[in-house]
């Protein structure tokens, strides 16, 4: 009967009403919601099987299905915490309801509620008690995503960051060596005037000594007079010379005695030599090896011995020194000084690299008192440094046999690994001493900068900058979260260590996703399976740190709708009164 299924119809339009009502009750109780997505109520018709035959007409009604307008983007708002993250663009957080021992069948859920917090274990979770998950960093410092396999899903935990240190791997050096330094005593020969012949009349010459140690107790000698320069070796035995065996000579040449030596000179081209004289070895401070001694030597009289604070220093004072701080695998602060010593030579310059104290290095032959490197260091004539006069020279001459590979090695401190300065394997071997206990390092100079490095111009000797990149020990100071979703912590030493990335889902169809508590959504049948990705990739939206999605409830489009509602719904209750009404009427054709 046509009259019953109009009040049967107008029944159905209170029902649909009604839920399209709890839809818009739902969307403002949801206003300040973060991440909220909007639902309405869609209405459509009910049409029941009939026969228009004899111009009866049934009526089927409405049906109301709720539709949630998940894909739709909320306005970002600007908050001040760090772990306040909204997703800009397309897709939504991976959480859990568990923070540990989620397994690959363990359910998922996915927000874009994005107010996290760090719980009391360290976890990233949102205010619905949903822990945020992503990609972990492996031991390599490397993040492995995959965009199926939830099993490489952790919880996001920044508790477990404990305080971090970085080793110095390389130092930046510039510094300056003053030109017109005066060469010390230690490094220049000795000059001696008027130094009287054998002959008679005896005649004076003008002589000068310089000594390179070459053995226990035997020193290659050059003597110089004039024009003539004579190199030989001294050989010394309890403090007196006993032999001098010229090798080498310069515009001359020479015999000698263990009291004596006979120098003939020579000149003009082709050489035309000239009157030979005999001068006394004591007369040149040659007969003992007193001077000999005080001569600059970087295993016997080194400028690593020499302590200012001694009353009677050792060894050679350096005519200057720069300190370079190393940060160890513990973050321990070690201190290095390369000290430098001018020598005769023009242009070039002793130097040696050391530990201070000596203590903190044990080092094999022929170092000692904690030198890590010694050698010698060549200038051009424009102050720069010699690379190429360096890399010429035999291996072990200069500081580093090439200057622009220049590498300072330490082994590991290992009680085990024993340097014994006897033993020639153990040559030139550096390593931490084992009370330190800290890890292999290889610490890079940088010598030859185009913005400086090491130079000798006539400017005071001075350091304008070391710059290295090792820090001490640091605390955890500050989590930061970038577009790309990188957790990355940040510490009070300047370090910065990348934590984990934080995954972000996409699904074929976001509006299918099945709502649940907590502002969540979980798969559904005709949602389809979820894709993981990296913020910012394959259509993926980027993480914005210190922002928050707002609801995307509008006030002004509710209060309307519930006007229409409310207007609809009284308008169904009209059905139902008029259809009553009808149906009395009809029961009083017969009293």
């Amino acid at each position: 009967m046509s009259l019953n299924s109009a009040m049967l119809a107008g029944v159905s339009g209170l029902a649909a009403n009604s839920a399209a009502l709890a839809a818009i009750s739902q969307n403002i109780a949801n206003v300040n919601t973060v991440g909220y997505k909007r639902s309405i109520g869609e209405f459509q018709t009910l049409v029941s099987s009939q026969t228009r035959a004899g111009g009866s007409f049934s009526a089927g009604g409405v049906m109301s299905a709720t539709r949630s307008f998940i894909s739709q983007e909320g306005q970002l708002q600007r908050t001040t915490e760090n772990t306040d993250l909204a997703i800009s663009g397309q897709g939504f957080f991976v959480t859990t309801t568990q923070a540990e021992n989620v397994g690959a069948t363990d359910t998922r859920l996915f927000t874009r509620a994005g107010a996290f917090r760090v719980d009391n274990l360290g976890y990233l979770k949102n205010s619905a008690g949903l822990y945020l998950q992503g990609w972990p960093v492996d031991s390599n410092g490397d993040i492995s995503t995959d965009p199926s396999d939830l099993s490489r899903l952790r919880s996001i935990n920044i508790g477990q960051v404990g305080g971090t240190a970085e080793p110095t791997t390389r130092v930046q050096i510039n510094a300056n060596l003053r030109s017109t330094q005066a060469v010390s005593s230690a490094a220049a020969a000795n000059v001696y005037k008027g130094v009287e012949d054998a002959a008679v009349p005896p005649v004076e010459h003008d002589v000068s000594v310089s000594y390179v140690r070459t053995g226990a107790n035997t020193y290659q000698v050059t003597i110089s007079t004039g024009i003539t320069k004579i190199t030989g070796t001294a050989t010394y035995a309890a403090g007196a010379l006993t032999g001098f065996t010229p090798t080498a000579g310069t515009n001359g040449s020479a015999t000698a005695t263990a009291t004596d030596i006979t120098i003939t000179p020579t000149s003009g081209t082709p050489p035309v030599a000239g009157t030979p004289f005999t001068l006394d070895f004591a007369d040149m401070g040659l007969a003992t090896d007193g001077i000999a001694q005080t001569k600059y030597d970087a295993t016997v009289n080194s400028m690593a011995m020499y302590d200012a604070e001694d009353d009677n220093p050792v060894g050679v004072k350096p005519d200057f020194k720069m300190n370079i701080p190393v940060s160890d695998s513990k973050g321990g602060q070690r201190n290095l000084e390369i000290r430098f010593l001018k020598s005769a030579e023009p242009n070039m310059w002793y130097a040696e690299i050391v530990a201070v104290p000596a203590e903190d290095v044990v080092t094999g032959a022929p170092y000692t008192n904690g030198q890590i490197k010694t050698g010698l260091i060549a200038f051009t004539p424009s102050g720069r440094l010699d690379i190429e006069t360096m890399q010429s020279w035999p291996a072990g001459t200069g500081l580093f046999d090439d200057p622009e590979q220049a590498t300072l090695s330490f082994l590991e401190s290992d009680p085990t690994n024993t340097i014994d300065p006897a033993d020639p394997l153990d040559d030139y071997k550096v390593k931490w001493a084992d009370g330190l206990g800290i890890a292999a390092q290889t610490v890079t100079l940088d010598l030859n900068t185009s913005a400086g490095g090491l130079s000798q111009l006539n400017t005071a000797s001075v350091v304008q900058s070391t710059i290295t990149n090792g820090t001490a020990f640091g605390n955890l100071s500050e989590i930061t979260i970038d577009e790309g979703g990188y957790v990355t912590a940040i510490f009070d030493n300047g370090v910065m260590r990348r934590i984990a990335q934080v995954a972000i889902a996409t699904f074929p169809s976001p509006d299918s996703l099945k709502e649940v508590s907590g502002n969540a959504f979980a798969v559904s049948l005709q949602s389809g399976t979820y894709n993981l990705k990296a913020a910012g990739t394959g259509g993926a939206g980027t993480v914005e740190a210190q922002q928050l999605e707002s609801s995307t409830v509008d006030l002004s489009a509710e209060f309307t709708g519930l006007i229409t509602t409310q207007r609809a719904y009284s308008a169904s209750s009209k059905i139902i009164t008029t259809a009553d009404e009808m149906l009395a009427e009809l029961i009083n054709i017969k009293r």
